[in-house]
């Protein structure tokens, strides 16, 4: 038996061995593919064409963009809104929900999937006992204005 795991270890070596060879090659050749690609004097050419039409694109939008935003702001002034302040509560609610969302992310991975499957049950539970005590109030309420008409 102890030979037997002697050989697997042994081939289990030269496997590991081998495939840290294999990747090492393989990543000189993306490198190389890489740099080849950077290289290119068509494709750096092409990247710097897009850029220059990005960057002229955006110097014509700017002004226009700016002008407008102004006579928002003072449209909006106008009619007792302050859109800076605005600005700084929607950054700051984006954010709270951001980091709450990630929150919710983590506890919800952390759970077991016996216990979200109990909490589910229990809502559906909750929703389809509410939903009938709801119906019989608003009936009996109809029921009292009803009798208040005649």
């Amino acid at each position: 038996m102890n030979e037997i795991l002697n050989k697997v270890q042994v081939d289990l070596n030269k496997l590991q061995k081998t495939l840290e060879r294999e990747g090492e090659v393989l990543i000189s050749k993306i490198k190389d593919a890489a740099n080849k690609a950077a290289q290119n004097k068509s494709v750096v050419e092409k990247k710097k064409e897009f850029e220059k039409l990005v960057d002229t694109q955006i110097k014509k939008l700017e002004p226009a963009f700016d002008k407008f935003y102004k006579e928002l702001k003072v449209t909006a002034g106008k009619y007792g809104v302050n859109l800076e302040r605005l600005e700084k509560r929607v950054k700051t609610t984006t954010e709270k929900a951001a980091s709450r969302l990630n929150m919710q992310s983590k506890t919800t991975k952390a759970k077991p999937k016996a216990a979200s499957a109990s909490a589910s049950a229990s809502t559906s539970e909750k929703a389809a006992g509410g939903g009938s005590t709801k119906k019989s109030t608003t009936a009996g309420t109809r029921k009292k204005k009803a009798s208040k008409k005649a």
